[in-house]
């Protein structure tokens, strides 16, 4: 799917990329669409491990820095991979998007324990500030620029800075 995109993708595709049968596809999913969410979700929660499991620095702002750097570092290793779970989960369905904004509210959570973002402002400002970093690395991805993805990271900690720190 990473090659072709979701829709692009067939079961056919599926089993021969992955050296199983038809009928052992059919008995571990009941579709495509099944199969990709699994994959989402499995993904998903390994990024999200990654980035939590970053080294606890003292200051907020740096234990931001530091798994904002993690983030940036996974997406730009796989810009394939990461081209399907960012952008082609549209393509998957409803389902599939509401995973992704679960998934995207527990980066939201991330953020806001980093900040200790108690209010309901604070927390806005948490969604708001992930909700940047998404953008900003999704259009990096459509415009094959997976070179300025780590670059990211110095104005988006700027940017945290400026919005978690008098």
């Amino acid at each position: 799917m990473s090659v072709r995109g979701y829709a692009g993708t067939s079961v056919a595709d599926i089993v021969r990329n992955a050296g199983v049968s038809r009928q052992t596809f059919y008995e571990l999913f009941d579709s495509k669409q099944s199969c990709f969410l699994a994959s989402y979700e499995r993904r998903q929660d390994s990024l999200i491990e990654a980035i939590f499991s970053t080294p606890v620095a003292d200051a907020p702002i740096d234990r931001f820095a530091s798994f904002l750097g993690a983030y940036l570092s996974v997406i730009a290793s796989r810009p394939e991979t990461s081209k399907l779970y960012l952008i082609g989960v549209y393509s998957a369905g409803p389902e599939a998007v509401a995973i992704k904004l679960d998934k995207q509210k527990r980066f939201v959570d991330g953020v806001a324990d980093v900040f200790d973002a108690r209010t309901d402002a604070a927390r806005f400002a948490c969604r708001t500030l992930v909700g940047a970093i998404s953008t900003l690395v999704v259009d990096a991805l459509l415009a094959d620029e997976v070179h300025s993805i780590e670059n990211l990271h110095g104005p988006l900690v700027d940017v945290a800075r400026k919005m978690f720190t008098a």
